[in-house]
């Protein structure tokens, strides 16, 4: 699959907008980042939502205090689909501004769909490695 470089660009841009959207709690912009009936899954982490209300009210529960960097992007496109595998550092953010803390590593396997809007995530699957530190355990 040949990828034209808008389409990389957009499909890198739109990861960068969940996850900003994410780390400062826009629960409403993440999950606009999805398709109406886009699926995150956390493998192995009994987490999965579906669709724009799920996806919101998740991010929501959450809150603030992440910070997610995606790396080293494969991205293939077939037309108006395309998948991304990239690598997930997960940090935890502290109000009181000490150091973060690396809370997780992993990797993502998306399937993305050519919109009106742009690209936005069919499903999006994270597999962790670990959890790392932080509070709550959970990503």
């Amino acid at each position: 699959m040949a990828v034209a470089f808008a389409d990389w660009l957009a499909i890198r841009e739109l990861t960068t907008s969940y996850n900003r959207c994410f780390d400062e709690a826009d629960a409403d912009g993440w999950a606009q980042t999805f398709t109406p009936t886009g699926r995150l899954e956390v493998a192995g982490g009994g987490i999965a939502c579906t669709g724009w209300t799920e996806l919101a009210d998740f991010c929501r529960s959450r809150g603030w205090g992440y910070l997610h960097m995606t790396l080293d992007p494969q991205i293939g496109v077939d037309e108006d689909r395309a998948r991304q595998e990239c690598n997930l550092l997960m940090l935890r953010r502290y109000e009181d501004q000490s150091p973060p803390t690396l809370l997780a590593t992993g990797r993502y396997t998306d399937e993305l769909v050519r919109t009106p809007a742009g690209w936005r995530f069919a499903e999006r699957r994270v597999e962790l490695d670990n959890l790392l530190g932080g509070p709550g355990g959970q990503p």
